[in-house]
Parts: C-alpha cells; sequence; structure tokens
C-alpha cells in the first residue's frame, strides 16, 4: 500500500498540471487571442456595398502595424500605423482616423470612417 501512494499522488499532480493548462488554452480561444497570428500582407476586399475595391498592406512586428490603405476614400487613404491585440485591429491614418476592425483567420472586417463597412480577405504575404 505505502508503494503504491507516491504513483497515486504523481499522477494526481500531473493531471492537475493538464486540466491547468488545458483551462489556459480554452481561455485563451474563446477571449479571441490570434497566438502568433501574423498580420503582414496584403488584404483585399470590398465596402459591404461592393461600392469600392479596397487595399490593405501590413506588415507586423510584435503587437505593431504599419502599411498603405487604398480604396477605402480620400479622408483615410495612405499610410497608416496600428496595433493588434487580440482579434482586433486600431488603425490610424496621419488625420487622425481611427477605423476598429476584427480579425478571424484570413479575413478583416469592421467600419472605417464614415460608417463604411468593409470584408478584407488576405490575398497574399
Amino acid at each position: 500500500m505505502n508503494r503504491l501512494r507516491p504513483g497515486v499522488l504523481l499522477l494526481v499532480g500531473l493531471l492537475t498540471i493538464m486540466l491547468a493548462a488545458c483551462a489556459a488554452t480554452q481561455s485563451a480561444t474563446e477571449s479571441g487571442a490570434q497566438s502568433g497570428a501574423d498580420l503582414t500582407g496584403t488584404w483585399t476586399g470590398s465596402t459591404v456595398s461592393g461600392a469600392r475595391m479596397i487595399t490593405l498592406v501590413l506588415k507586423q512586428t510584435g503587437d505593431n502595424l504599419t502599411g498603405t490603405l487604398m480604396g477605402a476614400g480620400a479622408n483615410i487613404d495612405g499610410p497608416v500605423t496600428g496595433t493588434v491585440q487580440g482579434n482586433t485591429v486600431r488603425l490610424r491614418n496621419d488625420r487622425g482616423s481611427t477605423p476598429l476592425l476584427t480579425v478571424k483567420g484570413d479575413q478583416i472586417s469592421g467600419t472605417l470612417s464614415a460608417g463604411t463597412a468593409v470584408t478584407l480577405r488576405r490575398t497574399g504575404k
């Protein structure tokens, strides 16, 4: 009986560690975290109405983004900088416009300035 006790304690300890790791992974997934997601590349699409074709070229370094937005309109087209946290992208241009976008896999969607809804898909890295 005494020889069995250390083995059982070790098994219970290992199971506890495994369950804690699974819970942490599930929590990160549910919160939308994109662990290791890299948004570097070319993203193209259109406004939801299909009125304009939009191209977003991004380079990601850590959580920071730099790039160029084209086709969205004069008040936001041009160089952009921003950040990505989890699945949320915040871009800013030199005019102060800050669209809030959401990443899901190879798709970015959200609303640009003036309420223009867009959906962009990665077309190149």
